[in-house]
């Protein structure tokens, strides 16, 4: 209730960063979903991650969160095509400081550069 913005981390990571009610309306990032539907807000049913916390001194390749990613798990990430990505390629930094809303996804990336049918 009294941030302007806010940042949801990962391993050490920022991976959601932007204003608190675009956020909390509407999580981009498969943890931020994760951790809102437990928070007893929404109405949606609980997810629940399966696996280990990862080792902190062993951060996976690819994105951190791909080991426990419920997007990757279902195969969402494989019918996007992000699959190899969300395994082998790092994600960008996420400032802050930064303006709008962002989420460090290789999915997020790929379902906002799909082109729309008309």
């Amino acid at each position: 209730n009294i941030a302007d913005r806010i940042a949801v981390m990962y391993l050490g990571r920022i991976v959601e960063v932007g204003p608190t009610e675009q956020v909390l309306a509407d999580p981009q990032h498969p943890y931020t979903k994760a951790l809102l539907s437990v928070a007893g807000e929404g109405s949606d049913k609980p997810i629940t991650l399966t696996g280990e916390p990862p080792d902190p001194t062993r951060i996976p390749l690819g994105c951190r969160f791909h080991p426990r990613c419920p997007a990757r798990l279902s195969g969402e990430t494989a019918t996007a095509g992000v699959d190899g990505d969300c395994l082998a390629t790092p994600l960008p930094i996420l400032p802050a400081d930064s303006t709008g809303h962002h989420a460090a996804c290789h999915l997020v990336a790929a379902t906002r550069r799909a082109p729309t049918v008309s």
